[in-house]
């Protein structure tokens, strides 16, 4: 197991992937899980010198796209530099996560992260059956190919399908060359207990987000508080433990975004339940057990802008979550 960063941790530190490298090896960690936010280029040459960076410095490099459908907001940055890159630009949404994949290889990086939609992917009406038959689709070519390459993609359970929808989809598109990207705290927006959707996950975890929410009470239900990892609810250091036991070489990157003060869950909306399957009673028992003593928040959802603000206090989470990790997890 090695501690690493997810770089959407330092996404408000205005740092290309060279930069984000030499900030994870500054903090002691092993490597990065790249997302697209650092990258303004796909091209060979900066591929190649990124790789070279972390190579001299013995860092791991992995590499994530946003997501596998071309209408989804997070598909855009990724098509933009692709095409600015050379590649083929009118092509079907399998070939662009083949795309990434290339990208993935050039970048020795062995595992392609992705995801499918988002938090409000079920709240705008979406028909999540006919997106998981369009994942699987997308996912077998992709997964052929990346058999071919040597490589393997990571969904990340991203608060649109649950780990329960997620396990269908690995089934279903049934390569050795598909597996998971563990966020470690997006367990609890299935409403159930995160440690139970964790040992699901865990046989197929390829890499992860380690990170951590407390649950607040809300006037319209619950909701998930952003915070250092090792001050929230989250039993991260059981979940830590279940994913090495699967896979020792696993790499937890820690994700911090505390930039967005809570995510909703409201659960006392009307249609809420409509939109979002219902947890089994002992796994929302176990959010009603955490939140319940807490006062009802009537702050108001909001975000810290961008930039030197947000980063002041995201770089204190990551440097909190740093010192809780490698004080709680050495063993």
């Amino acid at each position: 197991m090695q501690l690493g960063l997810e770089s959407y941790s330092v996404r408000n530190a205005g740092l290309d992937p060279i930069g984000v490298l030499k900030l994870a090896a500054d903090w002691g960690l092993s490597g990065v899980l790249f997302e697209l936010s650092p990258f303004t280029s796909f091209r060979d040459p900066d591929l190649a010198a990124i790789r070279a960076f972390a190579e001299e410095r013995g860092l791991y490099v992995h590499f994530g796209m946003g997501s596998i459908f071309h209408w989804h907001p997070m598909a855009a940055q990724g098509r933009r530099l692709l095409a600015e890159a050379g590649y083929e630009a009118n092509v079907s949404e399998a070939q662009t996560v083949i795309q990434h994949l290339q990208v993935a290889k050039k970048l020795g990086s062995p595992i392609l992260r992705c995801v499918g939609g988002n938090l409000f992917t079920r709240d705008e009406g979406h028909d999540m059956g006919a997106l998981a038959d369009r994942a699987v689709a997308i996912l077998r070519e992709a997964c052929k190919a990346a058999e071919d390459m040597g490589l393997k993609i990571a969904m990340e359970n991203h608060a649109d399908f649950t780990v329960r929808e997620l396990a269908s989809i690995l089934a279903r598109v049934n390569s050795p060359a598909f597996g998971f990207t563990v966020d470690c705290a997006n367990l609890a927006f299935d409403l159930d207990d995160p440690v139970r959707l964790a040992g699901i996950m865990a046989p197929y975890a390829l890499t992860t987000h380690f990170k951590d929410y407390r649950i607040l009470r809300t006037p319209k239900g619950l909701a998930l508080e952003n915070c250092a990892v090792g001050d929230g609810d989250i039993d991260v250091e059981t979940i830590a433990r279940l994913l090495v036991e699967k896979n020792p070489e696993i790499n937890l990157n820690i994700e911090i975004h505390s930039q967005w003060n809570y995510f909703p869950l409201n659960i006392l909306e009307e249609g809420y339940f409509t939109r979002h399957p219902a947890p089994p009673g002992d796994g929302l028992a176990w959010f009603l057990k955490k939140s319940w003593q807490r006062p009802i928040t009537t702050d108001p959802f909001t975000a810290l802008p961008d930039g030197p603000e947000s980063w002041k206090l995201e770089r204190d989470h990551v440097e909190r979550s740093i010192r809780w990790s490698r004080g709680n997890l050495a063993s």
